[in-house]
């Protein structure tokens, strides 16, 4: 852990500041302390605010066996391309700001707001953030904690930018895990999420059948049995009859046969999977109190922006009050 990262912290009891062994520099061991007697230890340089991966052992597995699956290359940019088609961010939107990667897996995402100048503070529940500080941990402006989405240390206020792709339909209530997000932002701040959308109802109703005995089986069997992706491609181009297949029999469809790998296990691993539409996520993005919200692609992708007050002194019941005035953007 920088110490530097525990200005931004919060105590989870009290809500109060979090004070490190030591003022600057690198802490791999050691504890931060709030005056109300809360202690959080810091293991292997990653403060851990919860003691076990409880639901997301499978993400831990996974991560810890793909560290750079994901990861963009000299040949590739695969998760560049798909950060900036999320978020509808440029590479210039990033110098400077302070990011949160909410869900940070193995940091394939924070890797790549990292190169274009952002300080990034990932947050992951399973112990893929060890796998995490592994990759990114050198760079002096990545940031990395171990804690719950549903119950984050983290100031309100703090972030220029929120994004969590592919994370909030896995965790137990998706709306409460991204409205837990929100007063995090500094005013004029962007939230960009991206989700599994519900708009295929065959393929979501094969995914959950399967997954009520997959998530049941071994990591390690689950996970040989997801190497069957591999051939399954091949088939599954086949025009006409892959479109078929792909909805009774789900699998991951990437090039790359580890991905394909990676993506089967993902998808059949998942203790908690949600599927939803733009409608349903835009009134999320209302009931935030966000504005400038836009509907993006690839389905489920949306982004929003956190009003900056300004003053609109109007007179209410004879009273002066301050305002927050907001455009009204309606769902495409």
């Amino acid at each position: 852990m920088k110490a530097e990262c525990a200005q931004w912290l919060k105590c989870l009891s009290c809500g109060g500041d979090l004070e490190v062994d030591q003022p600057s520099g690198e802490v791999v061991d050691g504890r931060l302390r709030c005056r109300c007697g809360v202690v959080v230890p810091i293991v292997r340089g990653v403060p851990r605010f919860v003691g076990t991966d409880a639901y997301a052992a499978n993400f831990t597995f996974e991560w810890q066996r793909h560290r750079r699956t994901q990861f963009d290359s000299e040949r590739s940019r695969q998760s560049e391309e798909r950060f900036f088609q999320v978020t509808g961010l440029a590479p210039t939107d990033l110098a400077g700001k302070r990011v949160l990667d909410a869900g940070i897996g193995a940091g394939r995402f924070a890797d790549v707001v990292l190169r274009h100048g952002g300080t990034t503070v990932g947050v992951d529940l399973s112990y893929a953030i060890d796998v995490a500080r592994e990759n990114l941990g050198s760079h002096p402006n990545a940031h990395l904690l171990q804690a719950d989405l549903l119950n984050l240390p983290l100031k309100p206020g703090t972030f220029d930018l929120i994004f969590s792709i592919g994370v909030i339909m896995t965790t137990a209530d998706a709306r409460r895990t991204f409205l837990s997000l929100v007063p995090l932002l500094k005013p004029g701040g962007t939230i960009a999420i991206w989700i599994y959308d519900g708009y295929d109802r065959v393929y979501g109703a094969s995914s959950d059948f399967y997954r009520r005995f997959t998530t049941r089986l071994p990591h390690r069997l689950l996970y040989a049995l997801s190497h069957l992706a591999v051939p399954l491609y091949y088939l599954y181009r086949i025009p006409g009859f892959g479109a078929i297949a792909l909805k009774w029999l789900p699998i991951g469809m990437h090039p790359n046969w580890r991905w394909r790998v990676l993506d089967t296990f993902d998808a059949y691993g998942m203790v908690f999977q949600s599927r939803h539409r733009y409608p349903e996520v835009y009134q999320w993005f209302q009931d935030g109190g966000l504005t400038e919200i836009e509907p993006r692609e690839p389905p489920l992708s949306m982004k929003g922006q956190r009003p900056r007050p300004r003053e609109d002194r109007s007179r209410v019941n004879g009273r002066e009050e301050m305002s927050v005035v907001s455009p009204v953007v309606s769902p495409s």
